[in-house]
């Protein structure tokens, strides 16, 4: 294979063609006009790329009407083979399987014990694979790449998780490898949150906006963010933690070490004990929200507390970021408005106008699968990227790419 270099024109159509093609497979289908509109690229850069992308296979053309106008409708060939999305929490599994198109053709779910060892987590993680790939009918060489999200920092060069993590027992392993053992694939990891985001804005059909932040709440409460339409990570790859942004610096201590947190100011756990204390009968998240529904006084005065205490953190990142979006996620996000509007409220007390003026603050679209959709998006980022770095192209992926294939995370 002949060698480009960065700045090459060679090299720079392939990143261009890339881009169409991940904006139409993100979409499920564009019109050449709205790629165009989406990536920045010219019209006629676009008619070109496309061009050659359906004559390598990847894209279908056909001509449609779209508003009284005649127009091209480009949508992607999906080629055969699975990848996984694995959502690991401190009390819960969830897994899925996508095609290559990702439409999802089984997903499952196991709770797991708080304080689980990593050796006992990681053995229930692979019956859920098993029980995932039955559920669809797929056999393990069919699956070519995983996608793995944890919560906690995430050292995206030693891929180990960092102190303040909700798994303190899985500290210090290096997840990578052994998730690629575990589960005999290829294997990218990630920090729940950021995957939260990326299943929110990039699961089909994605998001428009350019700019977002997503916030799972939790046993701890995490933040992903989406800036000029891609994950951020920060340089060490821990952007986002806003469960530790300072909102009383005489508050509680956390166990992150400082005083204040917000995880510390609305944690969830903390949160349904003052409820329970208040029925004398225990209760999770979704009698939480049962109870919030049904107007009970408590379950709504502490949801409103909650809202406003991540109000407070919310207005800090938009005044930074500036995004045109806020998304909730998490099972208490079933609240609703009941959670959304003390949220709103208090960023927009807080943020500044322009900040503000044209800032939407909504549910999570796809509830608690969030993690998921965005761990099989990262897979198959992942794949497509080791295929384009070898000269291949994701229509010729090989049924066989995953287990014994030879393939590597390196």
């Amino acid at each position: 294979m002949i060698e480009e270099r960065p700045g090459s024109t060679s090299s720079l159509r392939r990143r261009n063609s890339a881009q169409v093609l991940q904006a139409v497979r993100q979409a499920g289908g564009l019109t050449q006009a709205e790629i165009a509109r989406r990536s920045g690229l010219s019209p006629a850069t676009v008619t070109n790329l496309v061009r050659d992308l359906a004559a390598a296979g990847q894209v279908e053309v056909a001509a449609t009407v779209l508003n009284g106008r005649r127009s091209r409708l480009v949508t992607p060939v999906v080629p055969s083979g699975y990848v996984l999305g694995v959502d690991v929490g401190r009390s819960h599994i969830r897994a899925g399987l996508a095609d290559l198109g990702l439409d999802l053709v089984a997903q499952g779910d196991r709770r797991m014990e708080p304080g689980l060892p990593a050796e006992q987590g990681l053995e229930l993680v692979g019956q859920l694979y098993q029980e995932v790939l039955e559920r669809a009918g797929v056999d393990r060489g069919e699956v070519l790449w995983a996608g793995v999200g944890v919560p906690g920092p995430l050292d995206q060069a030693s891929q180990q998780i960092g102190a303040g993590t909700m798994l303190p027992e899985w500290t210090g392993q290096d997840l990578r490898s052994r998730f690629a053992r575990l589960l005999g694939l290829p294997v990218a990891v990630d920090n729940d949150a950021n995957l939260g985001a990326l299943g929110e804005h990039a699961w089909p059909p994605g998001l428009s906006v350019r700019s977002m932040i997503y916030v799972r709440l939790a046993t701890g409460i995490g933040g992903g963010l989406i800036l000029d339409g891609r994950l951020y990570r920060g340089a060490d790859g821990v952007a986002g933690e806003i469960g530790h942004a300072t909102i009383d610096e005489n508050g509680p201590l956390c166990r992150c070490g400082n005083r204040g947190c917000l995880e510390t100011m609305a944690s969830i756990p903390s949160l349904l004990r003052v409820l329970a204390s208040a029925l004398d009968r225990e209760v999770d998240v979704h009698g939480w929200v049962g109870l919030v529904r049904q107007g009970h006084t408590t379950a709504n005065r502490l949801i409103d507390e909650l809202g406003h205490h991540l109000g407070v953190a919310v207005s800090n990142l938009c005044n930074l970021v500036n995004p045109s979006l806020v998304l909730l996620g998490g099972p208490i996000a079933a609240a609703g408005e009941a959670l959304l509007e003390p949220v709103r409220s208090e960023v927009r007390r807080r943020s500044m106008p322009s900040a503000y003026d044209r800032l939407r603050v909504e549910a999570s679209r796809h509830g608690e699968m969030s993690e998921v959709y965005g761990a099989a998006r990262l897979a198959l980022d992942a794949l497509t990227e080791r295929m384009s770095a070898q000269g291949e192209d994701l229509s010729q992926a090989p049924a066989t790419a995953g287990r014994g294939s030879g393939w590597t995370n390196s």
